[in-house]
């Protein structure tokens, strides 16, 4: 259940039905595409605001349903092996409480019935907020920034992964890349909402 008056539904900036792609650099990507939900802008930015910095974790049931309801619209979810969050470094997630991008990944596996591996993927460098830098430094920022624990897991699978927000995807290409590198066939992004214009 989706727990968001009428009212509210109606503003919601959803995003037109489709995939698109992570990186904006041209080139060699990791990621075979992205399904975003939302723009961030309006009820949604600040919604995941909240929930990030404000100790709400309780939207992830929310974003994590509305997720997998566009993810059922545009794809066969059989394709997909297992479902994987975007980790945080131990000491961000220790302040934070809770690693909101987890939360939403193991929402979507018992909705959509796909194994959760979340654990798999180590933040293995402490990083600077992403938000806050320009579009190279964030290149640079997750550089080496992530390893995979248990690589059997992954070997030959269609992994499916999840984040809160791209804008440069500059982090979900890196996980990408050592997803790809730990022998995953293939990489599909699903965040909350895009920074991009859409």
């Amino acid at each position: 259940m989706v727990h968001i008056c009428g009212n509210c539904f109606e503003k919601l900036p959803f995003t037109e039905d489709t995939f698109t792609t992570v990186s904006e650099e041209k080139g060699k990507c990791y990621c075979d595409g992205a399904v975003c939900v939302f723009r961030y802008t309006g009820i949604v930015k600040e919604a995941l605001k909240r929930f990030k910095f404000h100790a709400k974790p309780c939207y992830y049931r929310t974003f994590a349903r509305l997720m997998a309801i566009k993810l059922l619209r545009l794809a066969d979810i059989r394709k997909y092996d297992i479902v994987i969050a975007v980790p945080l470094y131990r000491s961000r997630e220790h302040e934070r409480g809770y690693n909101q991008s987890q939360l939403i990944s193991k929402a979507i596996s018992r909705e959509l019935k796909i194994p959760d591996g979340s654990g798999i993927v180590r933040r293995v460098k402490d990083t600077k907020a992403q938000s806050l830098l320009d579009k190279h430094n964030r290149l640079l920022n997750v550089r080496g920034a992530f390893s995979v624990k248990s690589p059997e897991r992954i070997k030959g699978k269609s992994v499916l992964l999840v984040d809160d927000i791209l804008t440069t995807g500059s982090t979900l290409e890196e996980c990408g890349k050592i997803l790809k590198q730990a022998g995953a066939d293939r990489v599909t992004a699903i965040v909350v909402a895009t920074g991009r214009n859409y």
